[in-house]
């Protein structure tokens, strides 16, 4: 990777001047050599949510329809799930794993060894199974074992199946250190540099926990090797509750501090929110009726954005389809024309953007207005990273695909999901560094959410449930933050199959593209090649013995989703 050929060069430059004082930075007291644990930590928890954000809001998001472009959206490469073969987009996970954690962790690691300090040790190899685990369901073969060895210049890439196993041996191996820190009578300063989970360790235990509730339940169409019981079990032993969500908070002072979604930042301004996700959350999905308003999701008020015109039945919640966009995008704001006119009329009908109703342009950017935005489209809002919503729809569905289903423990699960989002939506965050709540005045009702649970978008009969019901609420929970497990999700379901409990599709109408990207022979995208401008350069031959150089690489199947 191009970081071990940048190191070489700086190395050669700088004996060539022979600038002796600037190399011997051991007797440079503004040098820090050893840098303490508490200040690196910190770096790679905020790493996390720039990384899973840049790549997933503007590239992932759109494959699995969270979002689409609301202009031009025929020629939008990512909403027809191509891939720009030009330009090093799509690389921030790349660069996350390998640089902004990587030997980072290494360090914290060795060094919590040597300083006694195992809590750190145990919090470091959970980061590092977590993005690597991340990484292989992104890029597919990555470079594992020798990612980090020193003296190497050319990087051979492992398989998916050994970066599994990889990612559940590293698993392991921070319960353990975790579990020796839990015993360890020495003063810990974990505390003062965790702004995630406080130093607490049994929380960090129930993250790594849910790292291998993924690891093995994205294997679930592996007869042989998946394993329904296992997965409930490292579920069990993750979240309990909303309180133990792995969410990364932002101070919003600066630029790189604050949310990528957020006003200040302008990340969101193209982008709208899809038919997809409307129709999940108006009743038309799930209950096969958006004319009530009984049938519509209390969430939705929560977590999307409706137009000025709201006669289109479901509250003037609209939204966007792939390679259509919105036909309407091009009109300037309602107030611009006169009361009545055609455009006047269009307009109003609009999508609105992510950051407020019948708001159809950034209305505080650059600005560090923390009262503007909505949901998880704040300046201040926290991004999810797991959530215990998210783990009890693994458990569900484990439970309904176990050789003898459980419909009981996965209708329970399924309704703890549910419960676990409104939760989510419903928990104030000011206590995590001054975080936005996700709701801008009051939380969802006691009795809207009763009345929901009660109706008809929920599966009241335990043995009524199907996988249907379980992916799609599943789907509800984790929009807008986690696109990257429901591209996982997706791609286990190869985006289109067939429901046996119902004969329709498991994620109901949902619709590929009308038509691919021109690169994609008419097939759907399933991974990201490597880095552009590091591996395309110096890990060249990798490349070409993996075929990732093919034009159609983007679209083969992940080993983690066949058979």
């Amino acid at each position: 990777m191009k970081i071990k050929s940048l190191f070489f060069l700086f190395i050669t430059f700088t004996a060539l001047i022979s600038c002796k004082k600037f190399l011997d930075i051991n007797s440079d007291p503004d040098t820090t050599q050893n840098p303490s644990n508490s200040s690196v930590l910190p770096q790679c928890l905020a790493a996390m949510a720039t990384g899973l954000q840049s790549d997933g809001g503007l590239y992932a998001a759109k494959y699995t329809q969270n979002w689409l472009t609301a202009a031009n959206a025929n020629a939008n490469l990512y909403d027809l799930h191509g891939y720009n073969f030009a330009g090093a987009t799509m690389a921030a996970t790349w660069n996350m794993n390998y640089y902004a954690l990587g030997n980072n962790l290494n360090y914290i690691i060795d060094n919590g060894i040597q300083q006694n300090q195992l809590e750190y040790v145990g919090v470091a190899l959970a980061l590092k199974a977590w993005s690597f685990q991340h990484t292989t369901d992104y890029n597919a073969d990555i470079p594992f074992y020798d990612a980090f060895k020193p003296n190497t210049f050319i990087f051979k890439y492992d398989t998916q199946e050994v970066v599994y196993k990889g990612v559940d041996s590293i698993c392991r191996l921070s319960i353990e250190y975790l579990n020796k820190a839990l015993t360890n009578t020495s003063i810990s300063t974990l505390a003062t540099s965790d702004f995630v989970y406080n130093g607490d360790l049994n929380k960090w235990k129930k993250f790594a926990y849910g790292i291998l509730a993924r690891n093995w339940h994205h294997l679930s169409n592996k007869t042989g090797i998946y394993n329904a019981d296992s997965v409930i079990k490292y579920v069990d032993n993750a979240m309990l509750s909303v309180a133990d969500d792995f969410v990364i908070p932002f101070d919003a002072t600066v630029n790189a501090n604050a949310n990528y979604f957020g006003t200040f930042r302008n990340n969101m301004g193209t982008l709208r929110q899809s038919n997809f996700i409307v129709g999940l959350l108006d009743g038309s999905a799930l209950a096969g009726d958006s004319s009530k308003a009984y049938n519509r999701d209390p969430r939705m008020a929560f977590m999307l954005t409706f137009s000025h015109d709201t006669t289109n039945g479901n509250g003037g919640y609209r939204g966007v389809d792939p390679g259509v966009g919105d036909p309407y995008s091009g009109l300037g704001a309602p107030s611009t024309y006169a009361v009545g006119s055609t455009n006047w009329v269009n307009a109003r009908k609009k999508v609105a953007t992510a950051w407020g109703d019948s708001i159809y342009a950034n209305p505080s950017s650059a600005v560090f207005n923390h009262n503007t935005g909505k949901y998880l489209f704040k300046n201040k809002a926290v991004f999810p990273i797991m959530t215990y919503a998210e783990m009890q729809f693994i458990k569900a569905e484990a439970a309904l695909r176990s050789t003898t289903p459980n419909y009981t423990l996965a209708h329970g699960a399924y309704i703890n999901g549910i419960n676990g989002h409104f939760d989510f939506i419903n928990r104030s965050y000011g206590s995590i560094r001054g975080a936005s709540n996700l709701y801008n005045n009051n939380p969802i009702s006691v009795t809207a959410r009763n009345a929901y649970l009660a109706g008809n978008n929920v599966k009241q009969v335990e043995t009524d449930i199907t996988l249907t019901d379980i992916m799609l609420q599943k789907y509800i929970a984790l929009w807008g933050w986690g696109f990257f497990e429901t591209w996982v999700d997706m791609r286990r379901y190869h985006y289109t199959d067939i429901d046996p409990a119902t004969g329709n599709q498991v994620y109901h109408t949902f619709n590929l593209p009308p038509g691919f990207y021109v690169n994609n022979n008419n097939l759907p995208v399933y991974r990201v090649r490597p880095h552009f401008t590091s591996e395309y350069t110096y890990n060249r031959s990798e490349l070409e013995r993996l075929g990732i150089l093919e034009m159609l690489y983007h679209t083969k199947e992940m080993w983690f989703s066949q058979p």
